[in-house]
């Protein structure tokens, strides 16, 4: 109860303070938003084209704190001002334009700038250039090395597959020629026997042919080794004897 009594002199105080800040901040609106009445008659006589200046402290519109009336308004046509800028922005622009192709027409015509449009010779040595085309022979050479591989690889597997199929019918030809003997064939089992002679016949010539051509290639690929060998040769000794 104590601790109340004393606190309200010093509420009733801040109180009486509050309000009578706030009194006169009104008073001061007033006075300041109310026109002179003893200067009216020189109102003829200023430019009404200039606005008043506000007193220090007070906004455009006549109060301490500002509001939407106290920013900034567009004024004008926005047409004729966007016109205006863009006539100048358009101007730095052709000219920006105008001095980059002079600029480059007048280095090309000098002959100054190269600009890469071709590719420069590059001062190889004799020795690099040789060493080029033995590169690129070597690589030519590869790959007629890798072609031949792959075709001696399918090759293989042709002969195997075909040797296979040739066992397994010559299993069978066994087989019926031991039931002829035996017990003797019918008509159906007869003409599969002279089929699978006739073929085993054909793949005996056919293997025949194949291991010849094989044979006559490895032996054309040797010569052409040799061949290409005794050109290395012959090429490199003449160019030791231009060296020197």
């Amino acid at each position: 109860m104590s601790r109340l009594l004393m606190a309200t002199p010093t509420r009733l105080s801040r109180d009486i303070r509050g309000s009578c800040f706030n009194g006169l901040v009104y008073i001061t609106r007033q006075l300041a938003a109310k026109a002179p009445t003893s200067k009216a008659t020189s109102a003829s006589k200023c430019n009404l084209s200039e606005k008043p200046q506000p007193k220090w402290g007070y906004f455009p519109s006549g109060g301490t704190h500002a509001i939407f009336s106290d920013l900034p308004k567009p004024e004008g046509d926005f047409m004729q001002h966007w016109h205006a800028k863009n006539s100048k922005y358009n101007l730095v622009l052709l000219s920006g334009i105008l001095a980059v192709v002079g600029s480059i027409a007048l280095g090309i015509s000098l002959g100054r700038p190269m600009l890469n449009a071709t590719v420069p010779e590059y001062p190889y040595t004799e020795d690099e250039m040789e060493e080029f085309q033995r590169e690129e022979e070597r690589r030519q050479q590869e790959k007629e090395e890798r072609e031949q591989r792959q075709k001696d690889l399918k090759d293989a597997k042709e002969l195997k597959v075909r040797r296979r199929k040739a066992k397994e019918a010559m299993a069978r030809e066994v087989e019926l020629m031991q039931k002829d003997i035996d017990e003797g064939v019918s008509d159906g089992e007869l003409a599969e026997l002279v089929q699978l002679t006739q073929e085993r016949e054909e793949f005996e010539s056919w293997e025949r042919e194949e291991l010849k051509r094989i044979d006559e290639q490895e032996k054309e690929r040797n010569k052409i080794k040799m061949e290409r060998e005794k050109q290395q040769k012959e090429k490199e000794a003449q160019q030791a004897k231009q060296r020197k």
